[in-house]
């Protein structure tokens, strides 16, 4: 079975959010993280300097720095990342789902905000 994350806002609870959640950075921010996404969505946005929700709002793409050639994202690349047998890194897929969830709730309880106001 599989659930369309777009379609159905139900599986979205923003009351898993602090309501402090854009006004949070630094480690206040990636705490929430931690929790809601893992350890290495954590990583991913560390290493990019995207330390607070509205910087990750703003973020086209959290996984185009992958395509950088680095040690840094080598050594993400290996924790986060399939290699194919081409050489091509894909992004595991729970990270991405998790990715996708974080940004969802965050979109979602930014609406919710931007209602009240």
């Amino acid at each position: 079975m599989s659930f369309d994350l777009d379609k159905d806002n139900s599986l979205i609870d923003t009351s898993v959010l602090p309501n402090d959640i854009f006004t949070r950075i630094d480690d206040d921010f990636f705490s929430i993280v931690k929790i809601l996404a893992g350890y290495s969505i954590v990583n991913i946005l560390r290493i990019q300097l995207i330390n607070s929700a509205r910087k990750l709002l703003n973020t086209p793409d959290v996984f185009a720095f992958f395509r950088i050639e680095s040690e840094e994202t080598d050594t993400l690349k290996a924790e986060s990342c399939l290699k194919s047998k081409t050489g091509e890194y894909i992004v595991k897929p729970g990270i991405q789902v998790g990715l996708s969830y974080l940004i969802k709730l965050l979109q979602k309880k930014l609406k919710e905000e931007l209602a009240l106001k």
